[in-house]
């Protein structure tokens, strides 16, 4: 698990803060990794930050919020009723 580093943003327009919920839901991501990547963005145009790395850790982010999401899901509709190696001899069979 990589280290989180925190901090805390305060917005004087509460419409902003709502649009930033929105915008992180429709991407199916935190508020936080929203936040996150968007002032990474802004780093790098500034020139502050390597666009190289901050794709790599995009990404490991993205790959981290997908599992995290597929975790959930697995949680909510539970397990298929079929062992995965079941239906891995079954796919190879046709």
């Amino acid at each position: 698990m990589l280290k989180k580093a925190r901090i805390g943003i305060y917005l004087e327009d509460e419409e902003m803060a709502r649009q930033i919920k929105i915008a992180a839901a429709k991407r199916g991501t935190s508020v936080s990794a929203y936040c996150g990547d968007a002032i990474e963005e802004r780093l790098v145009k500034d020139g502050e930050r390597n666009a190289a790395s901050a794709e790599a850790e995009a990404l490991r982010g993205r790959r981290s919020a997908l599992t995290a999401k597929m975790d959930r899901l697995s949680k909510k509709i539970g397990p298929i009723g079929i062992p995965a190696a079941e239906l891995v001899r079954e796919g190879r069979r046709r």
